[in-house]
């Protein structure tokens, strides 16, 4: 009712951001206005990536607050990206599919293979040393081909940076694994690769940082499957979506109410019904983290588990006395209709280049000539250029360790540039920044956490196996008894890395926000007016003679009002209408014959108020005969 109304300037005011992509290639420039909407954004983004299945991605970004956001598609970009600076957004998975062979199209999985590579370079992707050492060689056989011992000499495996705990030895396994690809393209491998990290626990988590009833600190994750917790190097609970009932939060308190009677006998549906919800709940750092983990699991239990998004609900929670919550309301298609619709693509193949994070590094003639027609290339992203090149071969590759990074503050490879934060406080992998060494490769040392070592007694067991398959130990990723049996730590503790590429620094300078774009543009609408106005028709300068040392235009304006009176504004109000009211309640209470049972009980409660009934009654009667 009292908001200002744009002007039609305002409304036709072009403002421009920055799309990033999943394999860090030149980002583009986007132009949109105030009233352009968030799905108007993305299908732009999905036109330039020729991406059909555009269901499972979307857009992040990271507010003034260093907290992660999706772009909703329902609101304007302008309320979205209003003071973000530099205004960023990048092309990520957001449903990751159960089955991701399903995926109709090549470059749909394509894309789903990068970000799962990024999540298993910083640790998200959480497995054993066996399966890392055989994903890693996936890889390698999608990036440089078969093994040639003229173009591989020892030690080549060294320039890839995959994992977060890359020794020596690992790396030795990876070169023994990857010679026995041979023959493997580039869509062969990344098929295996991903097989094998979507029957993982950690496939498609995006860990939030919470802590639990004891204060003990865990990762949380919102999946396909449903909402699981991580300690240490366990996934110790698992709340699949049909045990859910509702999923809520008040400030930073996260609240999964969980029906406990969906494991108990299934015939005796009576008993079940009687049963209890029984609450969970986890501690966010802080209001935004648990508000944006609030929303990520209701789109994700919706994306799964609606047969149409017709009957989509609308959800509310957060709401307390003085705040009125937040509100969410599913856009787009579910996984059902997705997968629907992509049985009903009839284009060919798109043909897309493949971006080597290596390019010093060819493929091999036989393997570069692909057994089908979709490894041909053609221009549809823009190519890495040649300076960011070789800034990856010698950096290791610094521009994949920048550009993979997901959001953790004061966290650093080593590199040129260090890299901004959010969420998470603290150096994930224990990393120290240093000097950039261009001949030698960085190491990341990621030990294990004192109090997250294999504590068996503190860790609750899960059993979540697929039919048919072994049951893991204590709920984790199903390994050989042999590699556990080996080290103590032969299985890393779950501690992702989090640093956001979201907020990657750049090389160029950072583009102005929204309200410095506004401002800068009022900046030269004034001068120009001002301007003509000292300018007479003759080509002279008019009037008196110019001042020696003119203000700028932007201090001529009076300087913004203080929010110090206006606080102090609303407080006395509500002082005075709090006052007021237990006045008016004195007044029912102890002067009015209202017989009702509350009042009743409310002049019982308030009996020791009655000698101040007797004061005023005397005040007044003594008021009153003084004036007669």
């Amino acid at each position: 009712m009292f908001r200002k109304r744009s002007t039609k300037g305002e409304v036709q005011t072009e403002y421009s951001c920055s799309i990033r992509f999943l394999d860090d290639s030149e980002p583009i420039q986007l132009n949109f206005k105030k009233d352009t909407l968030g799905q108007w954004l993305f299908d732009r983004v999905c036109e330039k990536l020729s991406l059909v299945e555009k269901d499972y991605f979307g857009l992040r970004y990271v507010d003034a607050e260093k907290q992660r956001h999706w772009l909703d598609p329902l609101k304007t970009v302008y309320k979205q990206l209003k003071g973000v600076n530099p205004m960023v957004l990048c092309f990520r998975v957001k449903f990751y599919p159960e089955d991701p062979m399903k995926l109709h199209e090549e470059i749909t999985r394509y894309y789903l293979y990068l970000q799962l590579r990024r999540d298993l370079h910083h640790g998200r992707l959480l497995c054993s040393p066996q399966d890392a050492v055989h994903l890693a060689s996936y890889i390698v056989q999608s990036e440089v081909g078969d093994y040639d011992p003229q173009d591989h000499p020892p030690g080549y495996i060294t320039a890839f940076k995959m994992l977060p705990k890359q020794n020596s030895k690992m790396e030795d396994q990876i070169q023994e694994l990857h010679k026995t690809l041979k023959g493997q393209v580039p869509a062969e491998a990344e098929s295996n690769f991903l097989k094998k990290a979507s029957v993982l626990d950690t496939f498609g988590v995006d860990p939030h940082q919470v802590k639990d009833q004891r204060g003990d600190q865990l990762y949380l994750g919102v999946t396909h499957q449903g909402i699981m917790t991580f300690r240490g190097s366990r996934r110790t609970q698992l709340h699949k979506w049909n045990q859910i009932r509702r999923i809520a939060y008040e400030a930073k308190m996260f609240i999964v109410h969980v029906n406990v009677a969906e494991e108990e006998d299934a015939a005796n549906a009576k008993k079940r019904k009687k049963d209890k919800q029984q609450p969970h709940g986890y501690k966010c750092l802080t209001v935004g983290a648990c508000k944006y983990l609030w929303r990520c699991a209701v789109e994700q239990q919706l994306f799964f588990t609606l047969a149409s998004s017709c009957n989509a609900p609308k959800l509310k929670s957060g709401g307390t006395l003085f705040s009125r919550g937040s509100k969410f309301r599913f856009s787009g298609r579910c996984q059902i209709e997705a997968l629907s619709a992509s049985e009903n693509i009839k284009r060919s193949e798109p043909k897309f280049p493949r971006t080597n994070s290596l390019p010093n590094f060819s493929r091999n003639k036989h393997t570069s000539e692909s057994k089908s027609s979709t490894l041909n290339t053609s221009i549809m992203s823009e190519p890495v250029p040649e300076d960011r090149r070789r800034y990856n071969v010698y950096l290791a590759p610094s521009r994949r360790a920048q550009g993979m990074a997901e959001e953790t503050p004061n966290q650093s490879f080593e590199i040129t540039r260090t890299e901004a934060a959010v969420d998470v406080p603290g150096n994930a992998f224990g990393a120290q920044t240093s000097s950039p060494i261009v001949q030698e490769s960085p190491v990341l040392q990621a030990p294990l956490a004192a109090e997250e070592k294999f504590d068996m007694q503190k860790v609750q067991a899960v059993s979540a196996s697929a039919p048919g398959q072994k049951t893991p130990v204590n709920g984790s990723v199903p390994v050989d008894s042999s590699f556990l049996e080996t080290s103590i730590d032969s299985m890393p503790s779950y501690q992702p890395n989090m640093t956001m590429d979201d907020e990657e620094e750049d090389e160029r300078t950072p583009k102005p926000s929204l309200d410095e774009q506004i401002k800068q543009l009022e900046e030269q609408y004034e001068k120009i007016t001002s301007d003509q106005n000292h300018i007479a028709p003759g080509g002279k300068v008019g009037g008196a003679a110019p001042k020696a040392n003119p203000a700028p235009t932007s201090s001529s304006k009076s300087p913004p009002k203080s929010m110090c009176a206006t606080c102090c504004k609303v407080l006395t109000y509500s002082i005075l209408f709090a006052v007021l009211l237990m006045v008016v309640t004195f007044v029912v209470l102890f002067y009015t014959k209202f017989d009702h049972p509350l009042l009743d009980e409310g002049r019982k409660q308030l009996q020791f108020l009655e000698p101040v009934k007797h004061y005023i009654d005397d005040s007044v009667e003594a008021i009153a005969n003084k004036f007669k």
